[in-house]
């Protein structure tokens, strides 16, 4: 028996994340022995050993296929590639007959299910049927999202989704003439990469948003929505999200698993942002038992209409909670997020125990003006310095991604017993990898 670990990144219909291959190999973290793993680009061998080297599954007895590039997609696991009948060819030579016991995606894409279909297995794919009609794009889009929270309940920061010039305009006029800011939301970016902040005045930090516009009165609004309406829509194809943006709020998630049996609870977590998302703690420090309970509740009453509708996977609730406590749900997340590998496999598979209770996972991008010539090197490091994690002590640093070449950069996670003493190792690891 056998599993197909399928690392694609968004897709590619809806948005194109271009030189995203390292990003991709996380997929790796997921994979046990015999399972096949479909990726963009060949991985570096040093990153699958030591991946395979932390999770105990047997490196030689893993199958990584690349397909052929789709001209002017490098990167990019493309539904006419993954159908390519000569590389369908080499994925029934590595399964040698063995029946396919599941297909696990990064992203619920309508080409995992032409795969699964191409491949004879259609059963093997979670949710095939959702699948199969683009129900991934209801999973990841803000505006969706607003639609579905809004039907069950939830707590959701004032706005509206929007469609044209003249309701934009409207909708942050409603926001900035109450004395608020407001926050524009591409449909289908991420870490708040496709946001944007516009206040009434100066001063406002571009937290959870790439930068700040300041538009005091109509016709600086005006101007904005019309300088910037092809961004916002991604040229016309798509609606997006004005809502207020609450400064000085945490932001959190609460990470669930949707099967044919129930909705299983993962993992809490907070997010920093600097501006835009680049570390996550799990468990969140920063919040009440109260709090957690409430995001667990609300996360799961956005589950079960996916789970209806007949979503089969994982999904982030994304909330902030606000400087006066209140509980806002932002977005969600239909797919394996850059979380799901922390809680599930470094903290339940990894480090054990009731590590949400004895442990802090402090995990994320390197911060600028850190980097490192090679992941190799990055080990040797990390290990001269007695920073690699520690299986009977259950704390170092975890590698939890491949090396990025276009910045010479990694993801890291640091495993502790406080987010204090996880801190201290961050300071550490400056010394390491910071530019002197």
């Amino acid at each position: 028996m056998v599993k197909i670990l399928v690392g694609n990144d968004f897709d590619e219909v809806l948005r194109t994340r271009p030189a995203s291959g390292w990003w991709n190999q996380r997929v790796t973290w997921f994979a046990e022995d015999g399972d096949l793993v479909i990726l963009p680009a060949r991985p570096e061998e040093s990153f699958l050993r030591y991946v395979t080297g932390m999770t105990g599954t047997r490196r030689s007895s893993l199958c990584v296929l690349v397909p052929p590039a789709e001209e002017g997609r490098p990167d990019t696991l493309s539904g006419s590639c993954l159908v390519d009948e000569e590389f369908l060819g080499r994925i029934r030579s590595a399964l040698a007959g063995r029946p396919v016991t599941g297909i696990v995606p990064l992203w619920p894409s309508a080409s995992i299910a032409r795969l699964a279909r191409a491949l004879g297995v259609p059963e093997a794919l979670a949710g095939r049927e959702f699948a199969e009609q683009g129900g991934g794009a209801l999973l990841n889009s803000k505006t969706a999202f607003r639609a579905i929270a809004a039907g069950v309940g939830v707590g959701l920061p004032r706005g509206r989704v929007c469609a044209d010039r003249d309701g934009t305009v409207d909708a942050v006029l409603e926001l900035v003439g109450a004395g608020h800011i407001a926050m524009l939301k591409k449909d289908y970016m991420s870490g708040g990469a496709g946001n944007e902040i516009v206040s009434p005045v100066p001063g406002v930090s571009p937290v959870g948003a790439k930068n700040v516009v300041v538009a005091a009165d109509e016709a600086a609004v005006v101007r904005y929505v019309e300088d910037r309406w092809d961004w916002l829509t991604d040229g016309g194809r798509h609606q997006f999200v004005v809502e207020r943006y609450h400064p000085g709020s945490v932001a959190c998630f609460a990470e669930f698993l949707i099967t044919d049996d129930g909705i299983e609870f993962g993992a809490h977590g907070e997010m920093l942002s600097e501006p835009v998302t680049t570390k996550q703690i799990i468990p969140p420090p920063a919040f009440s038992g109260q709090v957690l309970d409430d995001l667990t509740d609300q996360g799961r009453r956005l589950c079960e209409p996916l789970r209806a509708m007949g979503y089969r996977g994982r999904l982030s609730a994304d909330a902030i909670v606000t400087p006066d406590g209140e509980l806002l749900f932002t977005e969600y997340n239909g797919r394996i997020t850059g979380s799901t590998h922390v809680y599930s496999v470094f903290g339940e598979k990894i480090v054990g125990g009731d590590f949400m209770k004895d442990r802090v996972l402090f995990e994320g991008f390197w911060p600028k003006g850190w980097s490192v010539p090679s992941f190799d090197e990055a080990v040797r490091r990390l290990t001269e310095a007695g920073l690699v994690y520690d299986r009977g002590s259950r704390t170092g640093v975890i590698l939890s991604s491949a090396f990025d070449r276009r910045d010479d950069t990694l993801l890291h996670c640091v495993v502790a017993e406080s987010l204090s003493e996880a801190r201290t190792v961050e300071e550490r690891l400056a010394g390491l990898f910071a530019a002197r």
